[in-house]
């Protein structure tokens, strides 16, 4: 037994209520980043200028989106830009679609690839640039849907002299499938959790989609020639690759997100966290260990939690820690998630980030022993 200030612990007792408190504290660290980033995401009241665009969107076999997404991009109330689709080998009417659309619109531009080759997602991109004109480059895919005309004016406020990397939010809740949650969930915490990280210098890409960087700067750095080690993923490690904190912006506005609208079933969901394991592979030694504190304090933090809740006569103390967490972390979820257009994430969204550990430790698990290579559109 241990005798503290006239207070008596067993050792083990000890031990967890120790391990509980540093768990806490380093939880609260980083729900602390997550508020921080949702209130400093703030648009400040001042002019705004309004830099070329070239929106780039890969397209392989997605008329039917394409018939959906383009008009409304084309429709924008901007200044400059353009809309640049390239036609990866499509086997539909996308080739007819888009040179019919060309006849009445001088801002859409079209490349077309009529060959497989080993780095499909490198070279559908890298054509894009090369066949845009403007300042700045927006990706996004045919299954993307913007908000309005004014989408890509609220976009370019985060288009600043000194920014070279842009983040913006996709949202999936007009996605399909039986896991549209999940996805939902999984977004937004990764977009909170990857978007604090900028405070520490450790900005994360979260997909390959609404993301934004200069194409010139592509150009000077021989654009994915540091990353073809991949084979899939170039651009989200092409963009972790540039961005730190000085120079990247997190869009925290509703107007700027896109709203994905495929479909979302349970191999869709696993590709999703497998794709985002092995990115994580490729993140800098930094990143990896702030992602896995956060990950490790988390499971620590559950399982100290309910062995003193069982065991220790604090545990009124460890349940109104827990409880103080928790209201926590529902005030700064449900500001971000109005200011980015989310609904009805909570409580929901609390379970996830409790559950998604062992998930991913299981997925890492299984990619130990599958070698194969492993291509993602």
């Amino acid at each position: 037994m241990i005798e503290i200030s006239g207070f008596t612990f067993g050792v083990p007792e000890l031990l967890l209520l120790v391990g509980f408190v540093l768990t806490f504290l380093i939880q609260l660290f980083y729900q602390v980043l997550m508020s921080i980033f949702t209130l400093s995401g703030k648009r400040k009241e001042k002019p705004v200028e309004y830099p070329s665009i070239s929106i780039i969107i890969p397209s392989r076999n997605y008329e039917d989106n394409l018939r959906e997404l383009i008009p409304s991009l084309l429709d924008q109330d901007y200044p400059d830009f353009e809309v640049v689709v390239v036609d990866d080998c499509s086997a539909d009417g996308t080739e007819w679609y888009l040179a019919g659309l060309k006849l009445v619109s001088d801002k859409l531009k079209t490349s077309r690839i009529i060959q497989e080759t080993d780095f499909p997602n490198a070279l559908v991109i890298t054509i894009g640039v090369r066949a845009a004109s403007k300042e700045w480059l927006i990706f996004l895919n045919p299954l993307c849907r913007v908000g309005g005309k004014g989408w890509l004016k609220s976009y370019a406020t985060g288009m600043h002299p000194e920014t070279e990397a842009i983040f913006g939010f996709v949202k999936y809740s007009n996605a399909e499938g039986s896991m549209q949650k999940f996805f939902r969930y999984e977004n937004f915490n990764s977009f909170m959790l990857y978007g604090s990280a900028r405070y520490l210098s450790l900005p994360m890409p979260i997909s390959d989609i609404n993301i934004a960087y200069k194409r010139e700067h592509f150009l000077n750095r021989k654009g994915f020639a540091a990353v073809l080690d991949a084979r899939f993923s170039e651009n989200e490690l092409y963009i972790n690759k540039i961005s730190n904190r000085k120079n990247s912006t997190f869009l925290f506005d509703r107007s700027s997100v896109v709203s994905f609208s495929g479909d979302t079933d349970w191999q869709d969901g696993m590709n999703f966290k497998k794709k985002q394991l092995l990115i994580k592979k490729k993140f800098t030694m930094k990143q990896k260990l702030f992602l896995s504190i956060n990950t490790l304090s988390r499971i620590a933090f559950d399982v100290i939690m309910i062995a003193l809740l069982i065991l220790s006569p604090w545990r009124f103390w460890v349940a109104g820690m827990w409880l103080f967490k928790i209201i926590h972390e529902l005030i700064w979820g449900m500001v971000a998630q109005k200011r980015l257009g989310e609904k009805h994430l909570f409580p929901g969204i609390l379970i996830l980030r409790s559950v998604v550990p062992y998930v991913n430790g299981y997925l890492s698990f299984i990619q130990l022993f599958r070698r194969k290579n492993r291509k993602w559109k």
